[in-house]
């Protein structure tokens, strides 16, 4: 693990910025500051950093101005930004310049050209789960439940699927019905992925959620937690897989209790990378 005195975060949304700077404190690290963004970014998150920066999402030039002006070189990007900001942002000309020169323009490929944009300043961008070893779980099964033989199946398709579909930029998450492909993570995220594939295949579908291939965990590092367990619960799905290593699991022990009591099986695959 690093040994960072000082770390930059960029705070999106929910509840990982928190977990982070609590993470980076109990590592030792002794200045913590954050750029978040208004309307975007949980104050409430923010409370352990030492110093925090508000501007606006879309607004690169300032982005890249406040990064330079903390002289801290280490930059963590954690927390999610609002799919549907991708179409709606107000951009200035520093963001409209870098996605002009984008030949393809998807999450992945804006993701990667603010990354550089970022390390154009002379700083680094670390590794989403830098810090974040206690949230990781080891590969086996957590759960009371080992997935059932028709499950296992399900989920071998499902880490199929994800890792050659990687390409066309997909969401991690993949729903699957007794070998049927149900449900796959568009824009709209894990959670509603989960509750269209119960929709659409009925009780005893099987949830992968895995990175994909070449996958850059500077900017996005894939996360399950007690939300995923009631959205499966509510889907009727049955069986829940993700990868050893490189799959985050938030307030682990509320949602292995969630999972426990609506006999719901967790498998963490070997990682493949």
């Amino acid at each position: 693990m690093p040994k960072n005195k000082a770390i930059l975060l960029i705070a999106g949304k929910h509840e990982y910025p928190r977990l982070m700077i609590e993470a980076a404190r109990d590592a030792g690290v002794e200045r913590i500051e954050v750029i978040a963004f208004k309307y975007e970014t949980n104050p409430k998150a923010l409370n352990l950093a030492d110093k925090i920066h508000w501007i606006h999402l879309g607004s690169l030039g300032e982005l890249l101005s406040c990064i330079e002006s903390t002289k801290i070189k280490d930059v963590i990007l954690v927390g999610q930004i609002s799919p549907s900001n991708l179409f709606s942002l107000k951009l200035d000309d520093e963001a409209k310049s870098m996605l002009e020169k984008l030949p393809v323009r998807n999450a992945h490929t804006i993701f990667s050209g603010l990354v550089k944009k970022i390390e154009s300043t002379g700083a680094i961008v670390m590794p989403a789960h830098t810090y974040m070893d206690n949230y990781i779980p080891s590969s086996g099964v957590i759960t009371k439940r080992a997935p059932l033989k028709k499950e296992e199946l399900d989920i071998g398709l499902g880490v199929r699927y994800l890792r050659h579909q990687s390409l066309f930029d997909v969401g991690q998450t993949v729903v699957i019905k007794e070998g049927y492909i149900v449900s796959v993570e568009a824009m709209e995220g894990t959670d509603k992925a989960i509750i269209r594939g119960g929709r659409l295949g009925g009780k005893g579908a099987v949830v992968v959620k895995i990175p994909r291939l070449n996958h850059d965990f500077r900017f996005d590092v894939p996360v399950v937690g007690t939300s995923t367990i009631k959205n499966m619960i509510r889907a009727g799905a049955t069986c829940l897989a993700i990868e050893s290593g490189s799959t985050l699991i938030f307030d682990r022990s509320k949602t292995l209790r969630l999972a426990d009591k609506a006999n719901i099986s967790i498998y963490v695959t070997e990682s493949l990378a």
